[in-house]
């Protein structure tokens, strides 16, 4: 309950970084002191500032509005989509998140690659429904409005498939925790996706680094292989590497690889 009430908390102050702690509650539909509590809790952890009588959100996510994203950062998402087209092959099984970057990666798909799609995404789903090549399988669940997504229901339908690659996209991503979401809405599908795969690759713009966002979609010791740009930051680059995984460093200015930690024999 405590959890749903700092995503909740979160989701709301996403669409105006200052409010009054009475509005909260209003909002929330519980009481001021509540409120103030969970403030506080939320302030321990670094995502909001209390002052007297409101809170200020601290470095938040973007927006989730899968058209207010899709615009941002383009030149970014196309060249990590670029790099990340050379892990997919004739004849695998993958998943494909929802998330903008990866919407890129499924316009670059060559028309006569014969492949196996598991995603959530009703727009990838309808770019690839063009490719007669390529099977798709959209999971069972309710629409996201926002995210032009299926979320998984109850049941994880999933369990019985396995592929050979997931490429999940996040909200946020920080260090040693990993992807984020800003709610807990969007995680049990890209959990389900990411665990039918043998490897997972994290697709992220230098944008999505250190900010705060609520709620671990995937933590970083399930992610084997991150693809970012240059201006993504060096120091926790850096971390990301010590750690030992897989980091791709892309120029968007050419669309080349100007950094490889760790590299891997997959792919």
């Amino acid at each position: 309950m405590k959890k749903e009430r700092h995503s909740k908390i979160i989701e709301i102050m996403e669409s105006q970084n200052t409010i009054s702690i009475k509005e909260l509650a209003e909002k929330l539909k519980c009481t001021e002191m509540t409120v103030r509590r969970n403030l506080d809790e939320l302030q321990e952890m670094n995502f909001v500032k209390r002052e007297h009588g409101y809170a200020i959100l601290l470095n938040p996510a973007q927006p989730t509005d899968y058209y207010e994203q899709i615009g941002e950062h383009l030149r970014e998402k196309l060249a990590i989509a670029s790099v990340a087209l050379t892990y997919v092959h004739s004849h695998q099984s993958i998943c494909l998140d929802s998330g903008t970057t990866i919407q890129q990666l499924v316009t670059l798909l060559p028309d006569n690659i014969p492949l196996s799609v598991i995603t959530s995404s009703l727009t990838a789903a309808m770019t690839l429904s063009n490719n007669e090549n390529i099977q798709v399988l959209l999971p069972e669940g309710f629409l996201h409005h926002k995210n032009r997504s299926i979320i998984i229901n109850g049941n994880n339908t999933l369990k019985q498939y396995k592929t050979d690659i997931a490429f999940i996209s996040c909200r946020a991503f920080r260090i040693p925790g990993g992807a984020f979401e800003h709610s807990q809405t969007l995680i049990a599908t890209k959990r389900a996706l990411a665990n039918t795969a043998d490897k997972r690759i994290l697709l992220l713009d230098y944008s999505k680094w250190e900010i705060n966002s609520l709620c671990n979609s995937i933590s970083l010791d399930q992610i084997d292989t991150i693809i970012t740009d240059k201006l993504a930051p060096a120091d926790s680059i850096k971390k990301v590497s010590e750690l030992g995984k897989e980091i791709i460093i892309v120029n968007p200015k050419n669309n080349s690889i100007e950094n490889h930690f760790n590299p891997s024999k997959f792919g």
